[in-house]
């Protein structure tokens, strides 16, 4: 059918592009071309805001792990110092006890009593007319720790010594010699000779000087 033969009258669908805007749909008008530019617009706008956030975030972030790792550097640096010095003072303690100790030699040393050797067999024998001297002077000895002790039988015959005297027949037995020698009250205490010391390592000799304490 040719638009010769169209029997119906014109309408607004039937006006030419001379008459006016053809309406593209009876619901919709003809859309503005400016708005087919806001998409790429949006895009020229957000996306470069959106990378710019990104790299702030990023800076940010970085940034503050790294005063986190200096904090973090700084904290052992500061228990090291601590360490250093917890250390020093112990080696100062250290040293003053040596100090101690080195002061507390002098002090043992100056005590016979400190390298006594309590189990060195000790004679006592009587010079004088005194019943009971050696008896008396070997039980004083042997409450003082002496475990060895021995009371020679009868009176001392020999003219030496003259006085209270206490031999030592080595240089081993001296430190006891002279132990002994405080215990009894006797200062002269010399090394003798196998004669004297009645072949003991300390023989205790008590002359009329010697007086019971």
């Amino acid at each position: 059918m040719s638009v010769s033969n169209y029997d119906y009258p014109e309408d607004e669908f039937d006006v030419g592009d001379d008459d006016g805007p053809v309406p593209v749909g009876v619901h919709r008008a003809q859309v503005p071309r400016w708005r087919s530019w806001v998409p790429l617009l949006a895009i020229i706008i957000i996306v470069p805001a959106l990378a710019w956030g990104a790299v702030t975030l990023f800076l940010n972030g970085a940034g503050g792990s790294g005063s986190s790792g200096a904090a973090s550097s700084s904290q052992p640096a500061k228990s090291g110092q601590a360490g250093g010095n917890k250390n020093a003072g112990n080696k100062a303690d250290n040293a003053g006890n040596k100090g101690g100790a080195a002061s507390a030699k002098p002090s043992a040393s100056a005590s016979p009593s400190g390298n006594v050797d309590f189990t060195t067999r000790v004679t006592v024998a009587n010079g004088t007319n005194t019943d009971g001297l050696a008896k008396g002077a070997s039980e004083k000895l042997t409450n003082g720790g002496f475990t060895a002790v021995e009371v020679i039988p009868g009176i001392y015959e020999n003219a030496e010594p003259a006085k209270s005297t206490v031999y030592f027949s080595s240089p081993e037995a001296r430190t006891a010699a002279e132990e002994i020698g405080k215990r009894l009250g006797i200062s002269n205490v010399v090394e003798g000779t196998a004669e004297n010391t009645q072949d003991a390592p300390i023989a205790v000799i008590l002359r009329d000087d010697y007086k019971p304490q």
